[in-house]
């Protein structure tokens, strides 16, 4: 049964023509996590399907408003970050995106305006659909959000270089960035990129795991969560 109903959903939100539609399949996803919820799914699991879905959800919604703004899909490719990018969402979730692009680098300011106006609306479609707009504003709508590779490239060096508690916050947000549309391509290379250069910094993973280790869990004596204050 949950396989079926996951079907449904996820072909309702592929041949959804339009945005009314994608919302009629949004409240569909909710119900449908509601309902597996219900029937006692493992946290894990449910927020692994809620977020497969929401995927498809958004990879549609970016080929509905790439074509409105006559973009090519290809040249540019449509970021999940945060909790998204670590295929965790639930049923209440803000945004976190971003956009990777790569053009002749004369081209850039033009293709960037293009893409962020692209981008503006995607948002403002994505909050309708019930997904809050990011109260820090990380974006894709965000001129800091929608760069080059090179650029974020640049940007990933630099909180590398410097792991300021600033820069550490960034990490936790952007680092967990995946590909859900365009040119998956370009974000495979920067995550290549990546990896292979936080790799070599032990600077900074020392400092990201000691700002891990701020975070304690509110365990009792019996491991279970504290609930007084």
């Amino acid at each position: 049964l949950q396989r079926l109903s996951l079907s449904q959903v996820s072909d309702r939100i592929r041949y959804a023509a339009d945005v009314p539609a994608l919302k009629d399949a949004a409240d569909d996803i909710r119900r449908f996590a509601r309902h597996l919820l219900g029937q006692g799914v493992q946290a894990l699991q449910l927020t692994q399907l809620i977020s497969h879905l929401n995927d498809v959800l958004t990879a549609r919604l970016v080929e509905l408003k790439a074509a409105e703004h006559g973009l090519d899909p290809q040249r540019f490719c449509w970021l999940a970050l945060g909790s998204e990018g670590r295929s965790e969402q639930t049923v209440a979730t803000d945004q976190d995106n971003a956009i990777v692009f790569e053009c002749d680098e004369r081209d850039v300011p033009i293709t960037r305006e293009r893409l962020l106006r692209f981008a503006k609306e995607a948002n403002e479609s994505l909050a309708g659909l019930g997904f809050p707009l990011c109260t820090g504003n990380i974006m894709a709508s965000n001129p800091e959000c929608c760069l080059t590779v090179d650029e974020w490239r640049g940007r990933f060096a630099g909180w590398m270089r410097e792991p300021t508690p600033e820069a550490l916050l960034a990490a936790n947000i952007f680092f967990d960035f995946r590909p859900l549309a365009g040119d998956l391509t370009l974000a495979e290379r920067l995550r290549g990129w990546l990896d292979a250069t936080s790799s070599e910094n032990k600077l900074f993973l020392r400092m990201l795991v000691a700002n891990a280790l701020q975070a304690e869990p509110p365990l009792g004596w019996i491991r279970t969560f504290r609930t007084d204050e």
